[in-house]
């Protein structure tokens, strides 16, 4: 938590584009940080069953990047307990009121449930424009869902059935909401980076490796001139393999690859993590699925039959998810039934 006089201006952007303060600022000069109403993020727990250490954060950046819910994403990668959690939000939408508020100036930007205290196990948390849903496990939020009113039994319900590993049983009825103050600490270092799009990583991680170079020449350089060679060795390899990064980071085509290879590794896609995604993609219309299941490489979910005008838009999310191909919904037994088949599986048979 920053010392009184060093704590910089603190606001909320609402769903409808408004800035409200959190707080008196003391130290203007610093950059100001940016809490995203709830409503304007998306959250996914994503943890790597076979990477760890570095290469379980590069498979959680590749996911966050290729399964994006939005064209133009926004999004925070943070390391939690054995884990990661993901959050994107639409840049398209955001981007113009934080350009209209701070101009050129690039505040710290991070969902607002991260200024929250810290939860354990099952709890509602009442909000300006909502509720949400969250499960803790050791300290560690898992899941977050939200919606613009109070969660009912079969909302209840069908978040707590979406957890694999759940803390401990979740109770039969939501729990009753709680407005919750800021937490003691909201210090959200370097969210805004992390939370940068491609190009702008691009450049920052330009200018990083650039500044390590140089640290890294300085420090060869001091060792004396019997260790020049190997120096400029060191310092060729690593500007060839920093210059394939950045070059990774354009492509995405790449990236994708990446993934793909990390998932061939972990045993092909994650069926529970798919069907969590479709779920989600449900839950962000503000419904909540009657049935689910997963059937090789083909998942279904069925919807009240009153979400009918909602199903072509809820399709065409399904699909932007990176996650599955052949979205067809379809009716019947007064129900809506939509039916994908997961990316990167093996095709299913022609009569499957």
């Amino acid at each position: 938590m920053f010392p009184p006089f060093l704590t910089p201006p603190l606001e909320l952007l609402t769903g409808d584009g408004r800035f409200v303060s959190l707080g008196e600022a003391r130290a203007r000069w610093r950059r100001p940080q940016v809490l995203l109403a709830r409503e304007l993020c998306s959250f996914e727990w994503f943890d790597p069953p076979m990477a760890k250490g570095g290469e379980g954060a590069g498979a959680a950046g590749l996911y966050a990047r290729t399964t994006a819910p939005f064209v133009n994403a926004g999004m925070l990668v943070r390391r939690a307990g054995d884990g990661y959690a993901i959050w994107w939000w639409d840049m398209d939408r955001v981007g113009p009121w934080l350009a209209e508020r701070f101009g050129a100036a690039s505040p710290v930007v991070a969902p607002e449930t991260l200024a929250q205290p810290p939860g354990q196990d099952w709890r509602v948390v009442r909000l300006d424009a909502g509720f949400e849903a969250q499960c803790w496990s050791d300290g560690v939020l898992v899941a977050s869902a939200w919606r613009r009113t109070a969660p009912d039994t079969a909302f209840w319900s069908a978040f707590a059935r979406n957890q694999r590993h759940p803390p401990s049983p979740a109770p039969a009825a939501p729990p009753n909401p709680q407005t919750l103050p800021l937490a003691e600490r909201v210090d959200l270092g370097w969210a805004g980076w992390s939370g940068a799009n491609r190009d702008q990583a691009t450049k920052a991680g330009a200018a990083v490796a650039a500044m390590l170079l140089a640290a890294a020449g300085m420090v060869w350089f001091g060792q004396g001139l019997r260790l020049g060679k190997l120096a400029d060795t060191t310092e060729a390899e690593a500007q060839a393999e920093q210059a394939q990064a950045l070059a990774a980071r354009h492509d995405d085509t790449a990236a994708v690859r990446q993934l793909t290879a990390f998932r061939a590794v972990a045993g092909g896609p994650n069926p529970v993590a798919a069907l969590e995604t479709a779920l989600a993609v449900v839950r962000r219309h503000g419904l909540s699925a009657k049935a689910f299941a997963i059937d090789g490489a083909i998942v279904t979910v069925s919807l009240p039959y009153s979400a009918i005008d909602q199903a072509q838009a809820i399709s065409r999310d399904l699909e932007a998810s990176g996650v599955f191909a052949d979205v067809r919904p379809m009716t019947g037994q007064g129900l809506i039934t939509i039916r994908m088949s997961m990316k990167g599986a093996p095709a299913p048979s022609p009569g499957g």
